[in-house]
């Protein structure tokens, strides 16, 4: 039996897409591993170029965007190995990080969903890996700025757990679904990923469904990528929308309805602040009038994603 079916949703990430097909085969040398790409009607030349490098891989085209979920739940029934990991296109797989990080699930059953450390292009540190749930703590210190000022601080940024360096191992509330070990027994009995959030915030939900039934995700500092985060997204609006329609929509299914006003005035809150102090630096650096022009969409637009998914 295959121990590993790894789904991987390509949307016009075409050269990313085979960077992180190459590094799968070349960094991952114990593991039995099943790769299906799940092609989310790409209008570049994903399909073509991933069926020429990889004749032999399984490639099944959607012929409509499905958005995340909706693609790695069609991958994922198309599989039966006994983990699933999740991995983005826009990831590099370092020094056997799969390899690794099933050895670590085997150490850590009771964990349910496993994880490693991200980073950047420059192998510099991209705390985006993980991240705690969704709190008025979160949300405040978001939109106050105080989690940027304080950005290693684990009060001021417990969202992306400021203090922690990335070098031990520990538990958390949410491992990003960019590299997202999981094991095919408790996928199945959370029904996979809720296809109601198309993209955004839906690892989040799988990883909060878990603990709810028990279990605790947890990272380890050994299983290394690269993830670039966003390459299917051309501008900064298109993903902070539906960033935003994640985080609201989450809010909605999680929160009672007492705390969701609250919660999403401190996401409006956010918004306006990052609109009101980017028009500040426009006017003082015009090469930041584009960032402006960004942010006034995403907040012109707020009724929409204030509505999530």
């Amino acid at each position: 039996m295959t121990r590993v079916d790894i789904i991987l949703v390509s949307y016009n990430t075409a050269d990313y897409t085979v960077r992180a097909i190459e590094s799968v085969y070349k960094e991952t040398k114990s593991t039995d591993i099943n790769l299906i790409v799940v092609d989310n009607n790409s209008s570049d030349n994903s399909v073509e170029l991933i069926r020429d490098k990889f004749p032999d891989i399984q490639l099944i085209e959607t012929g409509a965007n499905l958005g995340f979920a909706g693609g790695v739940n069609v991958g994922a029934k198309a599989g039966q190995a006994e983990y699933i990991l999740l991995l983005n296109p826009d990831t590099v797989i370092l020094e056997g990080a799969i390899d690794k990080l099933v050895e670590f699930a085997g150490k850590h059953t009771k964990s349910g969903i496993w994880g490693g450390v991200t980073l950047n292009n420059d192998l510099s540190l991209n705390p985006n890996n993980a991240r705690a749930r969704i709190s008025f703590k979160t949300l405040f210190f978001s939109a106050t700025g105080l989690s940027k000022i304080f950005r290693n601080s684990c009060f001021f940024n417990h969202d992306n757990y400021g203090c922690w360096d990335r070098q031990s191992e520990r538990d958390v509330d949410v491992i990003t679904g960019c590299f997202f070990l999981t094991p095919r027994k408790l996928w199945e009995s959370l029904n996979g990923l809720d296809e109601t959030f198309f993209m955004y915030a839906e690892e989040a939900d799988y990883c909060i469904r878990a603990i709810d039934s028990g279990y605790q995700p947890r990272v380890t500092p050994d299983a290394r990528i690269i993830h670039h985060g966003g390459v299917s997204e051309v501008n900064l609006s298109g993903k902070m929308i539906k960033l935003l329609k994640g985080k609201a929509h989450f809010i909605r299914k999680h929160e009672p309805s007492w705390k969701q006003s609250i919660y999403k005035s401190l996401l409006l809150a956010h918004v306006f602040n990052k609109y009101m102090s980017s028009g500040i630096t426009s006017f003082l650096k015009k090469d930041h009038k584009l960032v402006h022009q960004e942010w006034k969409k995403i907040f012109e637009q707020r009724q929409t994603w204030l509505a999530g998914y």
